[in-house]
């Protein structure tokens, strides 16, 4: 009986972890939408080239926040290892570069409703990536269940009369970028076997920020006018990252990739909230029930949560 009361204990208190820990780092990404158009009107930020310099910097900034706090931690300069540049440079590509890059290009010609929503495909989509490419996790019907449950529940947030359209120039590139999301999610796991998931994320915020900036100075309109209160925002919105990403990156190094993913589904929930808090914007019934709905399916996917994480016996995998 001692036994099963202490297995008992680890599985809730592992559960608390990942529920305490990812609604956390989604309350902080949902946060971000506002501080952006702040920082946007702050700067008068409207083109393309600026906007991919102002997300450029944010990442860069937020690179050096993380490597920073990696030393002060363990009391020695971050290096950057051999075995650590390959997993530097993909994740910079997917997880920095590429998602934020097919992002901002596809929301200048894409509907905001069509954004949220394909926003929340990356859970779905991590899922499919990690059980049935990737060979991580099992692939279950209450994890795919799940993961459709939250989805709906962020399209039942945004549905309204005009309906929904497709493009590629606009929600193909969103598409994109939430494959990049899910394509990094998983490369994390894999990499953070070998390598710390903190300083993998701060390297590669550093090379995946430093690459959106030079992209962002090929683009026209790209200056922006720098100001101390728009820095002020931008260095919030670094910190966001930097706290969000490094324990993100911690979550997937010890818990399934859909257990973590699926969390994203809240992001949208949280964006809207800090929306009525900071710009004002209206609340309705609609969201609590987006917010339900996407609960029931966080609750789907992690309904048989392994009892001991950290030490999982999945197959090594290369990304």
């Amino acid at each position: 009986m001692m036994k099963n009361s202490g297995n008992a204990v680890s599985t809730a208190g592992s559960r608390a972890s990942l529920w305490l820990g990812a609604l956390f780092c989604c309350a902080l990404w949902g946060l971000a939408p506002a501080l952006i158009k702040t920082g946007y009107a702050l700067m008068n930020i409207e083109a393309t080239g600026s906007i991919v310099v102002f997300a450029g910097s944010r990442f860069f900034i937020a690179g050096w926040m993380v490597l920073l706090f990696y030393s002060l931690s363990h009391k020695k300069m971050p290096k950057i290892e051999r075995k650590d540049v390959k997993p530097i440079l993909v994740l910079a590509l997917f997880q920095t570069f590429g998602q934020y890059f097919f992002y901002y290009l596809g929301a200048a010609n894409a509907s905001g409703v069509m954004v949220s929503v394909l926003s929340g495909m990356s859970a779905l989509l991590a899922l499919l990536l990690s059980a049935c490419v990737f060979r991580l996790e099992k692939m279950t019907t209450l994890k795919l269940l799940g993961c459709i449950v939250g989805f709906l529940g962020i399209v039942w947030m945004n549905a309204g009369p005009g309906g929904f359209t497709f493009t590629f120039s606009g929600e193909g590139m969103i598409f994109l970028s939430q494959v990049s999301s899910a394509l990094s999610a998983v490369c994390i796991q894999i990499f953070s076997k070998k390598s710390s998931p903190i300083l993998l994320s701060g390297w590669q915020f550093v090379v995946g920020g430093a690459g959106l900036i030079l992209f962002g100075f090929f683009l026209p309109d790209h200056s922006v006018a720098w100001s101390a209160s728009g820095l002020g925002v931008l260095a919030i919105l670094a910190f966001v990252s930097a706290g969000a990403y490094s324990l993100w990156g911690v979550l997937l190094s010890r818990y399934p990739v859909s257990s973590v993913s699926v969390f994203g589904c809240t992001i949208g929930l949280f964006g809207v909230c800090f929306s009525a808090l900071i710009l004002h914007e209206t609340l309705s019934l609609k969201v609590a029930g987006a917010a339900l709905v996407t609960s029931l399916g966080i609750l789907l996917v992690n309904a048989h949560l392994p009892k001991r994480m950290g030490k999982k016996s999945e197959r090594k995998a290369e990304c």
